[in-house]
């Protein structure tokens, strides 16, 4: 019976181990979300990216990715590049 419970008990702490691995591990960019709610939000995929947040990760590496965005009006699309310069994420020197 001992036995059980000290197994049990191994077993709970790895899970937690695990699940606080887990937690640290995905820190997500919190400027992934912003970018998302500047998006239509359609998740259609025509962009190539399969969902806006596959699109808000890849502006994040390429900037003017948001451009590949079909439903994105061109106001949008201006109002988009003016975002990105405001929390720097295009830089004065690109495009």
């Amino acid at each position: 019976m001992s036995a059980v419970v000290v197994l049990t008990g191994i077993a709970f702490l790895f899970g937690m181990i695990l699940v606080l691995l887990d937690a640290y591990l995905k820190k997500e960019d919190p400027r992934v979300e912003e970018i998302k709610n500047h998006l239509p939000g359609y998740n259609c995929g025509s962009c190539g990216y399969g969902s806006c947040e596959g699109m808000a990760k890849a502006i994040l590496e390429n900037a003017y990715s948001f451009q590949k965005c079909k439903p994105m009006k061109e106001e949008a699309k201006i109002e988009m590049e003016q975002f990105l310069k405001e929390k720097e994420i295009i830089k004065k020197t690109n495009h």
